[in-house]
């Protein structure tokens, strides 16, 4: 994994500047730096990069990668660069190294930017072809690697991270207030609806898009339609090999590296899916890690312990003690590193997992990123199964008496209860959104319920995991575990966030995806006989979390400062809030989300200070 960076303009930048950035972009690519200045009539640009090498380790990788009149800086990993080497091979292309970075270029030199669509990976790019005058900055198709730029009148910056170009710009930027609110009103879910960012100027290259640079002009061009218009709807057994094939075939490709792999286990089937078929199939030692807390409600630490005596692995239980780690002092940290405040309790817990991981040498780790929104893994999504499936009494009927008997008595959400909620109200989306009542008492503007999702399929059920997978929830989880990864020089790896793998879940017959009261029933099947079926068989979703008030103590001290002078009371009436926490001793899980998304923005807010 690495930092990439760069200007186009006319401006020029001092040592003091390059090793300013170089400093700043060190965590990212601890292991060397490079630099380029490209210059055309007027124009000049400037290339930055550093490095953390996975694939060929050798000083002969190191970016920016020149072959003929081009030059690439990269960051990620192409998963199937063995593969895409050897065709080019037959093409009579010679290799020097032994990288993905010179697949690449090579790839980008023989097909153009059109080789995106052969790739396998996830990426961050910047690619100028000097013959041609044409630059392209490109970004993977989940969105896996960050990607931000933005466009003064000349003058274009981009980097892996905002404070890469803050630093090239060297100005002040104007917070987004409107983003911020946003996010305290409805939550994390909102985040990634569109590609605007905390500050006005900055954006994200979209996740399955290219920016194409030449002669001043910039043209945002979408590469991935996953949408298939051929689909091949197969059999169950059809179905099931399918899918089994692919997730095989994407395992396989994500453990490729020169550096040993830590996996992060769980309770739950998707990371054990992962460790177990690269365990069991692949034959890969690998050692696991688990964070454990002190709340029973989110307590696996039973099942974590049965799955690493049956993986035989060399196993890690993280064990946190809520009450003796300075959260506040780890927040502050995480949100001057993102430049953003932190989304979710969850992101601040795995911040400490990563620390470990790195402590203990590794430089690669492998989570289940994305098996929810392929298989159907959210309570919501039986629901609307079974508005999916209504019209076929038979099955319907079954599946209604599963769900009531296996999944009904562990939803805590009341929303959730109803088994009838979306053969009723196709439209309902309210438990989606952190959007309650209470907030109409303590913000400055009425609050107004501007929920939208995106049509991508007449499927209500795909429909709505495609929207999580794109702008819900997979975005904010990538954000949030590229920058805790990134902090501690850590690639992680998402096996379940495989082109070829998403379209298959997606192509898959409706009815498939619950089996006698259990969602996300292929992948069930796929792993028969690999994973235990105490673990392939558990139907609660339990994950790891926290309350606000075991990281941050409610105490005359501490709301005295949650009320002191900050910006974040352009958006919260100061008063109403202060009454609010002075009111609310017990917060509940709605409160609880609040709370912590507020304490995010203003340490947010003054770090900008």
């Amino acid at each position: 994994m690495c930092g990439i960076s760069g200007y186009i303009g006319q401006k020029t930048f001092n040592a003091s500047k390059k090793n300013q950035l170089f400093g700043l972009m060190k965590n990212r690519g601890p292991d060397s730096n490079g630099y380029k200045k490209i210059v055309n009539n007027s124009e000049v640009t400037y290339l930055f990069f550093t490095r953390l090498a996975i694939l060929g380790p050798k000083q002969d990788s190191n970016q920016p990668f020149n072959y003929k009149d081009k030059t690439l800086i990269f960051n990620g990993e192409i998963y199937n660069y063995l593969e895409i080497k050897n065709k080019l091979l037959k093409y009579g292309y010679k290799f020097k190294t032994h990288s993905d970075t010179e697949v690449l270029i090579k790839a980008l030199d023989k097909w153009g930017i059109d080789c995106v669509k052969k790739l396998e990976g996830m990426w961050a790019f910047f690619y100028h072809d000097n013959s041609k005058k044409i630059s392209y900055l490109c970004r993977d198709r989940f969105g896996e690697k960050p990607l931000f730029f933005m466009r003064k009148p000349n003058e274009f910056f981009f980097g892996s991270e905002i404070k890469y170009i803050k630093c090239l710009y060297d100005k002040n930027l104007q917070v987004n207030f409107n983003k911020l609110e946003n996010f305290l009103k409805n939550g994390y879910k909102c985040l990634h609806k569109d590609n605007k960012t905390n500050f006005k100027d900055i954006f994200s290259v979209q996740s399955g898009h290219y920016l194409k640079i030449k002669n001043n002009k910039i043209d945002n061009i979408k590469y991935w339609n996953f949408l298939d218009k051929k689909k091949n709807y197969f059999e169950e057994k059809e179905s099931i090999k399918d899918l089994k094939d692919k997730l095989y075939k994407s395992i396989e490709i994500r453990l490729r590296s020169d550096f040993p792999i830590a996996f992060f286990l769980s309770g739950g089937i998707d990371s054990n899916t992962l460790a177990f078929i690269a365990k069991k199939y692949f034959g890969y030692k690998m050692k696991t890690y688990s964070i454990i807390g002190t709340d029973p409600k989110y307590d696996e630490s039973k099942m974590i312990d049965f799955a690493s005596k049956n993986l035989e692995t060399e196993h890690v239980n993280l064990q946190i003690n809520l009450k003796k780690i300075n959260f506040l002092k780890i927040l502050k940290k995480q949100i001057i590193y993102h430049d953003s405040p932190v989304s979710t309790i969850n992101s601040l817990l795995n911040f400490l997992l990563y620390k470990k991981v790195k402590k203990d040498g590794f430089k690669v780790s492998i989570s289940g990123i994305g098996s929810d929104e392929i298989f159907s893994g959210y309570y919501d999504h039986h629901l609307l199964y079974l508005n999916e499936i209504k019209k076929n009494k038979k099955i319907y009927e079954l599946s209604n008496n599963n769900w009531k008997k296996v999944v009904l008595p562990i939803v805590r959400n009341p929303f959730l209860k109803n088994n009838l909620l979306y053969v009723k109200d196709p439209k309902f989306r309210k438990h989606i959104y952190q959007y309650e009542e209470f907030k109409n008492t303590i913000f400055c503007k009425k609050l107004k319920d501007n929920f939208y999702e995106k049509k991508y399929c007449k499927s209500l059920m795909k429909n709505r995991m495609v929207n999580e997978m794109f702008s819900e929830i997979v975005p904010v989880v990538l954000k949030e575990d590229d920058l805790n990864g990134m902090y501690h020089s850590i690639e992680n790896r998402s096996p379940f966030l495989d082109s070829n793998l998403f379209q298959s879940g997606l192509n898959m017959p409706s009815q498939l995806y619950v089996r006698n009261g259990l969602a996300k029933w292929p992948l069930r099947e796929i792993i028969k006989d690999i994973v235990p079926d105490k673990i392939r068989l558990n139907e609660r979703k339990t994950g790891f979390n926290a309350s606000i008030k075991d990281i941050f103590n409610f105490n005359n001290e501490n709301i005295k400062y949650l009320t002191s002078d900050n910006q974040i009371f352009s958006i919260i009436n100061k008063n109403k809030f202060k009454k609010f926490i002075e009111k609310n001793k017990n917060f509940s899980g709605v409160q609880n989300n609040f709370m912590f998304n507020f304490l995010s923005v203003k340490l947010f807010l003054e770090s900008l200070e």
